[in-house]
């Protein structure tokens, strides 16, 4: 059963999801570009804008270069989580707080949920380098 489910799950998303989600996060880039504030703020904006686009990418393309796409998302996401628990830990965080506020917690739940997975597919997926297994 565990070869069947691993083997449904490396399947990938079908095209209507993966349309559905190309188009949303590319119109969530490139918003996130044309209304970046002229402010020191403006890197998140395009960093953000940049990450989704990627994600567009990879829902458009195939083969090798969504492999090296995704891989690049996954390693962002770990990164990501990385700087938010190490933001925590070294700022000072409360241990919990609520459901939407920073914590020590709520990082180590990032680095869990997306961070750990992000790196996993990286390395499974080898960059798109690799042989092709998925």
């Amino acid at each position: 059963m565990y070869r069947e489910a691993e083997a449904k799950i490396n399947e990938g998303l079908s095209p209507c999801s993966r349309i559905l989600l190309g188009c949303v996060s590319g119109l969530f880039g490139l918003m996130m570009v044309l209304i970046a504030p002229p402010t020191e703020k403006l890197v998140y904006f395009y960093l953000f804008g940049a990450f989704c686009l990627a994600i567009s990418l990879a829902c458009i393309f195939k083969g090798r270069l969504r492999q090296f796409l995704g891989s690049i998302i996954g390693v962002a996401l770990l990164v990501l989580s990385i700087c938010y628990l190490a933001s925590q830990l070294l700022g000072g965080g409360p241990l919990f707080s609520g459901r939407s506020d920073q914590s020590i917690f709520n990082a180590l739940l990032f680095t869990v949920f997306f961070g750990i997975p992000g790196v996993t597919y990286a390395a499974k997926a080898k960059f798109g380098f690799g042989k092709r297994k998925l």
